[in-house]
């Protein structure tokens, strides 16, 4: 289930550049607290693994960057999404209840929210990102970030793309999903102390409707519970279904 949030900015005040934590931590507390505990502290489990199956965009609008910080012209579209249509609903029935968000300095109000149908998925598909994409694999304290251009980037983004599915749906697949770049461009995000290395750009997505369809909702590669991994279909466009 995919939210597309339209927002202005009251006043217009600075949103730090690297704003992926403010924005998770927005999400987490519109929840329910159960809810929100349990997401954030359990997930879904597959064997050791914890998916928090959530994504969310960039903060998508014309801004100009001062600093540390993007000011934002007018204003500004979220999108959220998730395959536990719970989680899309509270926040949903949160924003009607107070319309307000408030990342660092900034007070956003609501314009327009919609909760829209996930498109009709081919078994190829061209997407780009709403936010970028992150694969990496750890060796003891080290982390290594993979790039789109490399074979074991391909191989990871099947890998959980397949485990996000048996957490979800149970049961493995026979076939996996092969995503492979059109145009891709580095992206260095700071969330907390840490620099992620991500992907943006468009990308050929193919594989199991089903699986897709997981993907689409949970979002690409990894870290996508804190801003990283979300997809569109080329020809969809994030103001289409906000009246706008």
């Amino acid at each position: 289930m995919l939210m597309r949030i339209c927002m202005s900015f009251s006043p217009k005040g600075p949103v730090p550049l690297h704003y992926n934590y403010l924005v998770q931590s927005a999400i987490y507390n519109r929840l329910p607290k159960r809810l929100s505990n349990t997401l954030h502290d359990k997930g879904i489990m597959e064997g050791p693994r914890r998916f928090k199956m959530f994504t969310f965009s960039k903060l998508m609008g014309d801004f100009k960057r001062e600093g540390d910080h993007l000011i934002y012209i007018d204003r500004c579209f979220l999108c959220i999404s998730s395959p536990l249509d719970r989680v899309i609903k509270e926040i949903y029935r949160s924003f009607l209840v107070d319309p307000d968000l408030i990342l660092g300095r900034s007070k956003l109000v609501l314009e327009v929210i919609n909760v829209v149908q996930d498109p009709e998925f081919r078994e190829t598909n061209r997407v780009y990102t709403l936010s970028p994409i992150a694969v990496y694999r750890r060796n003891g304290n080290q982390t290594r970030y993979y790039n789109p251009f490399e074979l074991e980037w391909g191989s990871l983004v099947d890998l959980n793309a397949r485990r996000k599915f048996l957490a979800l749906e149970g049961r493995n697949l026979r076939n996996g999903l092969s995503v492979r770049p059109l145009r891709a461009f580095i992206s260095l995000v700071r969330y907390k102390d840490n620099v992620v290395e991500a992907w943006r750009g468009e990308f050929i997505m193919r594989g199991p409707k089903s699986l897709q369809r997981v993907v689409y909702e949970t979002g690409l590669g990894s870290k996508n519970s804190q801003g990283f991994g979300m997809v569109e279909m080329v020809g969809r466009n994030v103001r289409e279904f906000l009246n706008i």
